[in-house]
């Protein structure tokens, strides 16, 4: 049954039932055929006995009863459930009298007189007139009557049972292939989904249970849908910026370390032609080595300045916190119109480089927005732990983890009613999710935007 379909097992569970209900009621009649054929034998040798010593009883006794006998022989031979013999005084039942009772009535199967346990019984009525016994009556209850009427009741009732529960049984077969087909149309949607297919929608059709189970799968299709383009998005997204990144780095490459790589290269050929001289211009060595050394210097700067944009400087080095502060320095010189502040309530040292990296971008991003499209004028950054993660987290259980909370919060134009997030917000939505975190963005009462991000920490003994 196990490996049986939900359809074969309901099929079988109400198969099961009917015939279970059939067997208790034929059961049911079987336990009461005994006590009510015994009893209808009984009360049947009773009235025999009454009537046949009433008859007795009113023989006269200066004459021969055999007559009176007779009559009443014939009037009792054709009664049902009882049978009447008239033997004489010294005279035995005759031996197959029992047998031939027995066998009247074949309709019965033996089995079942021998399940019932109704065997005949049989009355002896001495007929004594006047003082002297003339005959012996004898009255035998026949059970075979009441049997055969039993078992044929029994046989009727299994088979209008029987013929009933396989309608039955039909009709709840053809319902629940009716009412579970749109089982085929979920199998057929998860498959669908499981190959990575787009667009699966399935029609809200059949019983409440399999509609909102139908609605259920359309919004998860929709949410996979939603995903794969936001995914896609973002792939494209993060190529243009890597191409952007590139032509950047290319760009400064050839603008300004071009330039400097040939001062460099003029200038040496130059210095190997003065010393190459008896007596070289010293001035002009000077002068020479002087512009090496400026060009050298914007090299340096060049470079410093790709390997921060690279990755922050200060962040392996000196911790979170420093590199956070260092870059708030630098948008302070750069954005004096905004008030933006940096909160950290806690040790953010224990933080892995990877979590590190990710706080980091996250903040750098966020900020980079506030100057971009709030048009706002006051920012704060506020990093804390905590152990409340945001309604929107995946954490199930009731134990969360420890949380990094980071709350980026402007008063500038906050975010419209059909707000859609851009790259930047995906790609911090991505990089807090690859760490199992979540991203919610508010709007508050007082204005602004507000972005929460819950990040858990890693289990690493501290």
């Amino acid at each position: 049954m196990l490996g049986f379909s939900l359809k074969a097992r309901l099929g079988w569970l109400i198969g099961v039932v009917l015939v279970a209900t059939l067997l208790i009621n034929l059961a049911i009649q079987l336990l009461h055929a005994g006590p009510r054929v015994r009893a209808e034998a009984g009360s049947n040798l009773r009235l025999m006995r009454e009537v046949v010593l009433t008859t007795i009883a009113n023989l006269p006794e200066n004459e021969d009863p055999a007559p009176a006998l007779r009559r009443l022989y014939a009037s009792l031979g054709n009664l049902r459930h009882s049978d009447v013999e008239i033997v004489a005084a010294n005279e035995s039942p005759p031996t197959d009298w029992l047998e031939k009772i027995r066998h009247s009535d074949r309709g019965v199967p033996e089995w079942f007189v021998k399940l019932v346990g109704a065997a005949p019984r049989v009355l002896t009525i001495p007929v004594i007139v006047g003082g002297r016994a003339y005959s012996n009556i004898l009255v035998i209850s026949n059970p075979f009557d009441e049997l055969g009427e039993i078992w044929s009741d029994m046989v009727w009732l299994a088979a209008i049972s029987l013929a009933v529960t396989i309608v039955f049984l039909t009709l709840v077969l053809l319902f629940l292939r009716y009412s579970l087909a749109p089982f085929d149309a979920l199998k057929s949607g998860l498959a669908q989904l499981e190959a990575g297919k787009s667009g699966v929608r399935l029609s809200l059709g059949g019983a409440t249970e399999f509609k909102s189970i139908a609605a259920a799968l359309n919004s998860l299709g929709a949410t996979l849908d939603r995903v794969k383009q936001e995914n896609r998005e973002l792939v494209d997204r993060l190529l243009q910026v890597q191409e952007d990144e590139r032509k950047d780095i290319a760009r400064d490459l050839h603008d300004e370390a071009g330039p400097c790589l040939f001062s460099i290269r003029a200038t040496s050929a130059t210095l190997h032609e003065l010393v190459s001289h008896p007596s070289p211009d010293i001035g002009r060595l000077r002068q020479m080595s002087s512009l090496i050394d400026k060009a050298s210097e914007s090299l340096q700067s060049l470079f410093r300045g790709l390997l921060d944009r690279l990755r922050p400087k200060g962040l392996e080095e000196l911790g979170l916190e420093p590199a956070l502060k260092a870059l708030f320095a630098s948008w302070a010189l750069t954005h004096p119109e905004v008030d933006l502040r940096l909160v950290v309530r806690h040790d953010l040292s224990p933080l892995d480089e990877e979590t590190a990296l990710a706080v980091y971008r996250v903040v750098q991003e966020a900020v980079t927005n506030i100057f971009r499209h709030s048009g706002a004028n006051r920012g704060e950054v506020t990093l804390e732990f905590g152990l409340d993660a945001p309604a929107d987290s995946h954490e199930l259980d009731g134990e969360a983890p420890p949380q990094l909370k980071i709350a980026i919060e402007d008063n500038g134009v906050g975010i419209s009613e059909g707000f859609v997030p851009g790259m930047g917000l995906l790609g911090m939505n991505e990089r807090v999710r690859a760490l199992g975190g979540a991203q919610r963005i508010e709007r508050p009462q007082s204005g602004g935007t507000r972005i929460i991000v819950s990040i858990p920490l890693r289990d690493d003994g501290e």
